[in-house]
């Protein structure tokens, strides 16, 4: 039914470009049209316009799949097309076209296409926050590589392996994998690809509480990240050196890597890292200078509400349902046009409503059931929080020769996403109690225009920015629930940005299942 779906959109946005096509077709298309389609579709796609990237894609898709064109550019193309798909939240997209590319892949016996191919596919399944499924694809884009004796995309595939295993909590696994990848940029002689191996080799030693061992990873994995200027990644090594220090009971070492820690973080603005420096400086300096390390523990203290407040609408950013209120319009939409269609072919009409009905209920009870688990990842991830700064990987998934779209290539493009996102968050969470939180006014308040603003949400977070901002609300509703029982659920709508309590009941119910009044006797009673 979907591939239905997605011919008629392909069928209403031909436009006089794609007749031009079609009779360039008829006249034998060369393989040169389809190339200047595939890298004006490139184009499109590095300057975010995805939307666009993926028309031209679409009309190259047909030349490229002639026996008249090389099949190297139909490879490339659905492996476009599957980027696009994760920018654009359409996962199930994304993972057709990558399959589509991975059996071309696998028809041509080529290993170290078959394994970038899989490659991406476990990076598609990283980025729904499926492990399981990544960690299938990451295994067999192994095994091709080892064919295809191509040391670079091993060091590649081994850090992404080590990723996946990470947050399995297989922290073995995930420190064999690290060691390995380690070991070949090594061979490789790439010094600043070797510092992230280490602190990669860190994260995976602290999480197994191998404490030495992950600080003489972090004393290769500092200064080579020193080096190469990647700060955020420093930051976070720093706080975590300092934490070892500490607790090996050299606080003045542990002070110097804090302060370090301290001054990047404040210069990006990032409250989540400098919390945690915060705290580590109050335990560090409490014994040699008290009254300082109370400055850095009111500080922490301040900041303590809004970390939980951060985090969290980042996380909701990342892992919100799939199909929220934006895309079910659109399917709606789509399915209108699909209904009059089967008309036209004598399809019966209470049949296309009954499927209707069955789909919308199946995406209802996952959305549902995907924001359930989001919660208790938050819960976890708060509990995690309160004691220690838990690194996240620092390798970027995509190369050059395996772009995967979900993770951006560079580690400072990272750091730059994050801070973009965290001054959206507060800039709603500032205007939420205003009523001033639409689109247009938060793209004015971050000095963009609104379609800048739109893009650079998408290109982020993979969401519209109107469903990023309603996670926000629901997930600062759903905690303001709890914190405060003696609240009334129409003071608590208002502080969400809600002016009718009806309004705001109705989408928390679709969100969590339960009117907020019942949610907050609920939890409260588990509490």
């Amino acid at each position: 039914m979907e591939e239905k779906y997605s011919e008629l959109k392909r069928m209403l946005r031909r436009t006089s470009m794609t007749f031009l096509l079609g009779m360039s077709f008829m006249m034998g298309a060369s393989a040169q049209s389809v190339d200047a389609l595939l890298d004006e579709a490139d184009s499109l796609y590095n300057a975010q316009q995805y939307d666009a990237a993926r028309t031209i894609a679409l009309q190259a898709l047909p030349l490229a799949t002639t026996e008249k064109v090389n099949s190297e550019a139909e490879g490339d193309l659905l492996n476009l097309l599957s980027m696009i798909g994760v920018r654009q939240g359409n996962f199930d997209e994304a993972v057709r076209y990558a399959k589509q590319c991975n059996a071309l892949d696998l028809k041509s016996g080529d290993a170290d296409l078959i394994s970038s191919s899989y490659n991406t596919l476990a990076g598609i399944y990283m980025s729904m926050r499926q492990p399981q499924e990544a960690e299938k694809y990451i295994l067999k884009a192994i095994s091709y590589a080892e064919k295809a004796d191509n040391p670079k995309r091993m060091a590649v595939l081994l850090g992404m392996a080590s990723e996946v295993y990470h947050n399995l909590k297989d922290h073995e696994h995930s420190l064999d994998y690290a060691t390995r990848s380690y070991a070949l940029e090594k061979q490789l002689n790439r010094q600043d690809k070797m510092a992230i191996r280490q602190a990669e080799r860190a994260m995976a030693l602290i999480a197994l509480k191998r404490h030495q061992e992950a600080r003489e990873a972090l004393a290769e994995a500092i200064p080579g990240l020193r080096q190469s200027g990647n700060r955020h990644s420093l930051g976070i090594a720093c706080n975590q050196m300092g934490q070892l220090m500490h607790q090996q009971h050299n606080d003045s070492a542990a002070v110097r890597y804090y302060n370090e820690a301290l001054s990047i973080f404040l210069d990006q603005k990032d409250i989540y890292n400098e919390s945690h420096t915060r705290k580590g400086l109050y335990d560090a300096l409490r014994t040699s200078d008290p009254a300082l390390a109370m400055t850095h523990n009111d500080r922490y203290l301040e900041l303590r509400d809004s970390l939980y407040d951060e985090k969290t609408g980042e996380l909701l950013s990342k892992y919100a349902a799939e199909y929220d209120n934006d895309v079910l319009q659109a399917e709606n939409a789509e399915m209108h046009q699909t209904h009059r269609l089967y008309i036209v072919i004598g399809v019966v009409v209470v049949t296309t409503l009954l499927l209707l009905l069955a789909i919308s209920a199946l995406i209802s009870h996952r959305d549902r059931r995907r924001i359930q688990q989001l919660i208790g990842e938050i819960s976890t991830l708060r509990d995690e929080m309160a004691h220690e700064t838990v690194m996240e990987p620092v390798e970027p998934v995509a190369t050059a020769e395996s772009p995967t779209a979900s993770v951006p290539t560079d580690t400072a493009d990272i750091a730059a996403d994050r801070e973009f996102i965290l001054q959206v968050i507060d800039t709603v969470n500032r205007n939420l109690p205003t009523g001033q939180y639409g689109v247009e006014q938060i793209a004015s308040e971050m000095n963009m225009g609104v379609q800048t603003f739109r893009r650079r949400v998408m290109a982020v977070t993979g969401r519209s920015p109107k469903t990023y901002i309603s996670a926000i609300q629901m997930e600062l509703a759903s905690k303001l629930l709890l914190l405060h029982p003696d609240i009334p659920v129409q003071d608590i709508a208002r502080r969400c940005g809600y002016d009718e309590a009806t309004s705001f009941a109705r989408v928390f119910r679709k969100t969590y299942g339960q009117p907020p009044t019942e949610y907050r006797e609920a939890n409260l009673k588990k509490w």
